[in-house]
């Protein structure tokens, strides 16, 4: 179990690391992982995405939208909706966060093989 929490705290490091390089709290981070390219879920699917409530990530979502990395608007067929996309700048910052996060030293010192153990691992407890 010492070895499991020591692989979480590295793991945990690594990613505020990446988060702090690309200048992103936790929160904002989050919701970003949760959209793809051309994807423009309402602000309501997008808190269930992330696990939080709506008007929690109603500031977030505005926050990004102050960087320009996503935009929001009313959806088209009820104006009571809103709904969240990735603009272009917010795409490339995604795919930034990924390859950032995919790059963890405590992964990669895995043998290919053991890191396929691992995914299976987290696939059956997740």
């Amino acid at each position: 179990m010492s070895r499991l929490m020591d692989l979480f705290a590295r793991l945990l490091d690594h990613q505020g690391t990446c988060l702090q390089t690309l200048s992103l709290t936790y929160s904002q981070a989050k919701l970003i992982w949760r959209l793809e390219a051309n994807d423009t879920p309402s602000l309501k699917e997008l808190a269930k995405r992330c696990g939080v409530d709506p008007s929690n990530l109603a500031g977030v979502v505005d926050q990004l939208t102050e960087r320009n990395l996503v935009r929001s608007r009313p959806a088209t067929h009820d104006k009571r909706i809103r709904v969240v996309r990735l603009t272009a700048d917010g795409i490339r910052l995604r795919r930034r966060l990924v390859a950032c996060i995919s790059q963890d030293p405590a992964i990669h010192a895995l043998a290919p093989k053991q890191q396929d153990q691992f995914l299976e691992i987290l696939r059956e407890v997740s």
